[in-house]
């Protein structure tokens, strides 16, 4: 088989077995049940097994709060039937926004936030019944190296990273004193997500953003967050505390990678030797810390989607400028799988959120039930399917099955439109409002490269 083979399976035999031809089949149950199968998050009760990953729309406010774009993305979600929401990457300051429509979390715009979640919970509970009472997370970040408020570029690094920099002469470095602030920021960003209604909040730790780049800050010298094991996960560790001790009730969980692409010393979660091998080592005994510190959830994943974008999203088509990997989708959605169901076996009691599953399309759910049944993680998550098909879950619920008419293609667009700075969604199956940002988009690159 081609080493980038598309999706173009019409039958679920033919995806077994190119499964198969590559080490591993695929976990497949027709009977989809698992997936509506009651879960608790810390005593409080969630409906199903789905969850709505955390994807960036960019159109919030200049304020950082979230627009009518932002309310209309999260009540689609609300109504698609989804059990668990994971609120995209919110800055918890303004200069850490990767984009100037990011949202960001402040007393000036609580109470849109509030507003938000309200609207959220009351639009499932309309449609689904009380019972149906929506889990919310709200992911914090800093994004380090991509930061990109209002006033252009303000990139902040951890290290010097010769995958990723040209000239280290021109880097920005952030100070220990820096990180010690950070915390606070975080720790007030938390604050505020609690008064806003939210379930848990999510450390972001994962696609080379700040809190990701110091677990693989091997190479920082000199530093309280660098070097060995103790330092790299020290800010991840005392934030945790900081909010656990200071507002029990709110739950904490962590978006993280559990591997970067990247070999060390350059990058988290690969064998010493510099080889491609994965090595969850460290990942486990940074998981066994958080749990001792209050942790009851963690999203997983891998990746950078600046340096190879193919192993946090498998793809059909590339975003431009991107190389086709050397491996076919299939191949980075076995791998995100298996990987999950390691830590899921290593640790049964606790709650993972597996990644990857959009590139199935229409067999998401059988392969996900199957997961489900076997233990091999606690929920589906979904990103890119959620903006393209958002109302999957209900379907799923009525139907039992999925229309193919609606169901992600991973085609790229969104990451295009994220990459330019436009408002991002579907541009393929939320036609009016996204297909037409991307023809703007593109219309714009255009007029650009016909005047240089």
């Amino acid at each position: 088989m081609s080493y980038h083979k598309p999706f173009n399976y019409e039958d679920s035999d033919e995806l077994l077995r190119d499964s198969e031809d590559l080490g591993y089949r695929l976990p497949f149950n027709k009977d989809i049940s698992s997936l509506f199968k009651k879960i608790s998050i810390s005593g409080t009760p969630v409906p199903n097994r789905l969850a709505v990953q955390p994807m960036e729309g960019f159109d919030a406010y200049q304020n950082g709060a979230p627009s009518k774009w932002t309310e209309r993305r999260y009540l689609r979600y609300a109504e698609g039937g989804s059990g668990l929401i994971w609120f995209e990457a919110t800055a918890v300051k303004d200069d850490s926004r990767s984009n100037p429509r990011q949202l960001y979390i402040s007393n000036e715009n609580i109470d849109s936030f509030k507003t938000l979640v309200g609207k959220v919970r009351s639009a499932a509970e309309k449609k689904f019944g009380t019972s149906h009472r929506i889990y919310c997370v709200l992911q914090l970040t800093h994004s380090g190296r991509y930061s990109r408020p209002v006033e252009g570029f303000k990139p902040k690094v951890v290290n010097f990273n010769p995958f990723l920099d040209k000239n280290p002469q021109n880097l920005e470095v952030i100070s220990d004193k820096e990180l010690d602030s950070l915390q606070d920021d975080f720790f007030e960003a938390a604050r505020l997500a609690f008064h806003a209604g939210f379930d848990a909040i999510d450390i972001k730790s994962c696609h080379g953003y700040l809190l990701n780049e110091l677990l693989g800050a091997y190479t920082r010298q000199n530093s309280r967050y660098g070097g060995g094991f103790e330092n790299r996960t020290r800010f991840l560790t005392e934030v945790v505390h900081k909010i656990k001790s200071g507002i029990e009730e709110l739950g904490v969980s962590s978006r993280i990678n559990v591997f970067d692409g990247i070999p060390y010393p350059y990058g988290f979660g690969f064998a010493r030797e510099s080889s491609l091998d994965i090595d969850l080592t460290e990942m486990k005994v940074l998981i066994r810390r958080l749990l001792i510190l209050g942790c009851a959830l963690f999203n997983i994943t891998a990746g950078h989607p600046y340096y190879k974008p193919h192993i946090s999203r498998p793809f059909d088509r590339p975003a431009p400028g991107t190389p086709e990997p050397e491996e076919g989708p299939l191949e980075g959605v076995i791998r995100l799988i298996k990987t999950v169901s390691n830590l899921q076996k290593e640790f049964p009691d606790v709650l993972f959120v597996g990644s990857g599953y959009s590139w199935l399309r229409q067999f998401f759910p059988f392969v996900g039930a199957a997961v489900i049944k076997g233990k091999r993680a606690s929920f589906i998550g979904l990103g890119r399917s959620s903006f393209a098909y958002p109302d999957a879950p209900c379907d799923l619920m009525e139907k039992g099955k999925l229309d193919k008419g609606k169901v992600c293609i991973t085609c790229s667009r969104c990451t295009e439109l994220m990459r330019h700075l436009a408002k991002t969604g579907c541009a393929v199956r939320d036609l009016s409002i996204y297909g037409e940002e991307y023809k703007k988009m593109r219309s714009a690159l255009i007029r650009k490269e016909s005047k240089e």
